[in-house]
């Protein structure tokens, strides 16, 4: 079974995108247009405190009419984090997204943030893990019938 670490072992250099609480909104949505990801997290030093989503975005700003120049991360991140570690599972992982109506997921072990993984990344996981075993079964069964 594919795990975190799996995942994470394959984005060798991927940079974490991170910000502290004092950043804007405006910032983080800058940071996630240069990487072109969906969620910042929010690190004071090498401490999580929360994340930033698109959909954090939508909700507590756009709606409600508010600038992404002046208001702070701190005020509006999602401080009511899941965490997974490395060990963990992409079922797991889909299990725990789909009870908590999540799309990222921070990896922490041992108090360390060691990356994110998003749904996009778990369903890319899951469908090579699909792949591979459909070609396995495919060779076993040309082999034994041949």
């Amino acid at each position: 079974m594919t795990t975190v670490a799996d995942i994470l072992s394959n984005r060798k250099g991927a940079k974490l995108a991170a910000l502290p609480p004092t950043a804007t909104v405006r910032e983080a949505l800058q940071l996630m247009a240069e990487r072109e990801v969906g969620s910042v997290l929010l690190m004071q030093g090498d401490s999580l405190l929360g994340i930033f989503t698109e959909r954090d975005y939508a909700r507590k700003i756009a709606l409600k009419g508010l600038s992404s120049t002046d208001t702070l991360l701190a005020d509006v991140m999602t401080s009511r984090l899941y965490v997974v570690s490395p060990r963990q599972t992409v079922q797991e992982c889909l299990g725990l997204m789909t009870q908590g109506k999540l799309r990222h997921l921070p990896v922490v072990d041992g108090g360390q943030v060691l990356g994110l993984v998003s749904i996009g990344d778990l369903v890319n996981a899951q469908l090579a893990e699909q792949r591979f075993l459909i070609q396995q079964m495919e060779s076993y069964i040309a082999g034994t019938m041949s």
